[in-house]
């Protein structure tokens, strides 16, 4: 055991201790030491204009070990190379730090971009800095390689536009997404909730505030103008999405006779994009009754007053599309 931590050791040593002072080993060395400074700068509080010197040091030294070291030593898969790439993707870390969300998607999507162009520099540029021309095959493959990458680099910044979108409009994660050609659902324990159903079950909360044990008449005059009634009770409900209250609607149909009562429809209405070609809504069934209240006074006639009880319908309902625009002609 002793002895093949001894050989692994070695095999290190020989790895990164330099044969001689011009070489990668000596870049990375001062890269390790560049780091271990910028570290010790910052545990005895020096300024941070010192900090972040040493730590770009560190940075720059790196990023050239590895150029170098994979020139030297390129890793091939397939008879190519992908050393470029390598060291592109320590560069886009070392340039769009710090690493947020936003600079880290800056970096992935730029990153094919700075690999071509790593590819490209030494067939441009010799070691002594002069400028040629490669030969028409050589450029066919440069271009070949450039179109490669901007397609890779277009479907990266498309990932990160369709999260976004995800992020801000979560209901569209409740589509379905099967024929989708370019997006694949990962599997998930639970079903994505739309705000449309928060938003029906705040309307109905407020429909029962507004309309609870108030006197009949005056609720069966509400009813009559059941568009201002909806945005009566629209006002105020927030969800949990700003982003989304452009993209839904509430309104009612005018209510049905139900007994001696009414049936009531809220509906929330998508109008976001969405894989139903007409687009859909969530409903809720409010049965507004009258009741009699217990009189005050022994012979005092009461006053009939609402009662307001309200179930969700179990899916969504998708909207048909109108006489007019179903048989055209």
């Amino acid at each position: 055991m002793l002895d093949i931590i001894k050989d692994a050791f070695g095999q290190l040593r020989n790895l990164v201790v330099p044969s001689h002072y011009f070489s990668w080993q000596t870049i990375l060395l001062l890269s390790i030491f560049s780091w271990a400074m910028a570290a010790l700068a910052e545990l005895t509080q020096a300024a941070a204009l010192t900090v972040n010197f040493i730590g770009t040091c560190s940075w720059i030294f790196l990023t050239v070990a590895i150029w170098w070291a994979l020139y030297e030593n390129p890793i091939v898969i397939g008879g190519v190379s992908i050393s470029p790439w390598i060291t592109a993707a320590v560069l886009c870390l070392f340039v769009f730090r710090p690493w947020t969300d936003a600079r880290l998607a800056l970096a992935l999507s730029a990153w094919p971009l700075v690999a071509t162009l790593l590819v490209a520099i030494p067939y441009f540029l010799s070691w002594e800095l002069d400028l040629r021309l490669p030969g028409p095959g050589i450029r066919q493959d440069l271009a070949v390689v450039l179109l490669l990458n901007l397609l890779l680099s277009c479907w990266i910044m498309f990932h990160f536009r369709v999260q976004s979108w995800f992020d801000r409009y979560p209901s569209l994660l409740s589509e379905n997404l099967d024929r989708s050609a370019f997006i694949y659902e990962l599997p998930r324990d639970t079903d994505r909730v739309s705000q449309g159903e928060a938003l029906l079950e705040n309307a109905a909360s407020n429909l029962g505030e507004e309309l609870n044990n108030t006197p009949w008449p005056r609720v069966e005059r509400a009813l009559l103008n059941v568009d201002a009634l909806i945005d009566n009770i629209a006002e105020g409900i927030t969800l949990g999405t700003p982003s989304e209250v452009v993209f839904w609607s509430l309104d009612a149909p005018s209510p049905r006779s139900k007994g001696p009562g009414y049936q009531l429809q809220l509906r929330a209405n998508w109008l976001g994009p969405t894989a139903e070609q007409n687009g859909y809504y969530f409903a809720k069934e409010c049965s507004i009754l009258p009741k009699t209240p217990q009189a005050r006074a022994e012979g005092e006639p009461s006053t009939p007053v609402a009662e307001v009880a309200c179930v969700q319908d179990s899916d969504r309902v998708v909207r048909e599309l109108p006489l007019a625009e179903a048989a055209p002609g």
